[in-house]
């Protein structure tokens, strides 16, 4: 996925288009054997995409071009006001020139702007307030929330992550879901790594590579 800023969307897809990229429908077909098993495999289709009605309405997806090693590689285009980003040089016309770079939120390479971890959850939890439908639960939103158990897991994310987040419902939703209300609740976050917790065969480090105490 890339995002742009909503300015620069349709000028991006067009330069996409010209150098090969082509406009298409994300591929989410189960695999081969198993749709031709269904009895009806285009309701299947139809039921999975309605999963991700929201965020097929706001992006584009794009097929590689053929002639590149990608090919066969879907490229979804999002614009910045979906994905809820923080402001960055990316989506601020003349932000970098005048040296308003908001440190310790963005790696930057050149016209490549990568959301640290505060900047990344909070985009996530907020597409997720936005996009999880009457129970909170869609396929898509439940891949929203796999990555955010991903970067809670792997990285240094703790119950205190997005406390400086201005925005009280995403706050309220992390502390619910992966916080401190949350660790109330169930205890501290168990990161370490075995196919069976309580085997004694687990490893040395955890999740995060932390030495495990026993």
């Amino acid at each position: 996925m890339i995002v742009v800023s909503d300015t620069d969307y349709k000028p991006c897809m067009e330069k996409l288009r010209l150098v090969g990229f082509r406009a298409t429908q994300p591929r989410r077909s189960p695999a081969a054997g198993i749709l031709r098993s269904l009895p009806d495999p285009e309701k299947v289709l139809r039921e999975i995409n309605a999963e991700y009605a929201k965020l097929d309405a706001a992006t584009t997806t794009f097929d590689h071009p053929d002639h590149f090693e990608s090919a066969g590689v879907e490229l979804v285009l999002m614009p910045a006001s979906y994905a809820q980003l923080s402001a960055s040089p990316a989506f601020t016309p003349g932000a970098a020139a005048s040296g308003d770079l908001l440190d310790g939120q963005y790696d930057i390479y050149d016209n490549l702007h990568y959301p640290l971890e505060r900047v990344l959850l909070e985009s996530l939890i907020r597409v997720i307030l936005e996009d999880g439908d009457a129970s909170g639960i869609n396929e898509w939103v439940q891949n929203l929330r796999a990555w955010i158990s991903t970067m809670s897991g792997y990285l240094e994310v703790d119950n205190d992550a997005v406390d400086d987040c201005p925005d009280e419902a995403v706050k309220e939703w992390f502390s619910e879901h992966y916080g401190r209300k949350h660790e109330a609740k169930f205890g501290p976050w168990d990161r370490r790594i075995s196919k069976r917790l309580g085997s004694g065969k687990e490893m040395l480090v955890d999740m995060r590579l932390h030495p495990v105490t026993t």
